[in-house]
């Protein structure tokens, strides 16, 4: 296993992923979770304080994080999902610790994560380090929980 960069050639992988586990997982995803960002990686997450994270495993991409700067102080991570059969084994926390350990580097004083209700295990992971639930938002008919990290 290894977490990398993103490449291009990475795309029609990690689009394949995130479509199917919020297609398969959660109904609400695509209402909830615009899929454009997916097509256009390299722009969308190509600031300079920006990265896309993938997980590879010997069958390809398995896992995702994305970093955006929401304001000069505060990075927001997105699109983080892992695979089923990767699932329960610390991949996930590999990513988000990555992508944590990317917005400090990079400066920034907050991270946020959003996660609807449904979306469990990512609220569990958040939590375990140290992500606080700021506030609640209703997003078409889905609940979304903002989460918040102090660095």
């Amino acid at each position: 296993m290894q977490i990398r960069p993103y490449k291009t050639g990475d795309r029609e992988q990690v689009k394949d992923l995130v479509s199917n586990i919020l297609d398969t997982e959660f109904s609400f995803g695509k209402k909830a979770y615009e899929y454009c960002d997916l097509d256009s990686i390299d722009s969308v997450y190509g600031g300079k304080r920006e990265m896309f994270f993938v997980l590879v495993d010997k069958g390809g991409i398995g896992g995702t994080a994305g970093v955006k700067e929401e304001t000069h102080r505060t990075a927001i991570i997105r699109r983080m999902f892992v695979a089923k059969h990767l699932r329960k084994k610390g991949y996930g926390g590999l990513l988000l610790d990555r992508a944590i350990d990317f917005c400090r580097e990079k400066g920034y004083h907050e991270v946020v994560f959003h996660a609807a209700n449904a979306m469990t295990s990512a609220i569990d992971l958040c939590r375990s380090r140290g992500f606080n639930e700021k506030e609640k938002l209703e997003l078409g008919g889905i609940n979304i929980i903002r989460f918040s990290l102090e660095l």
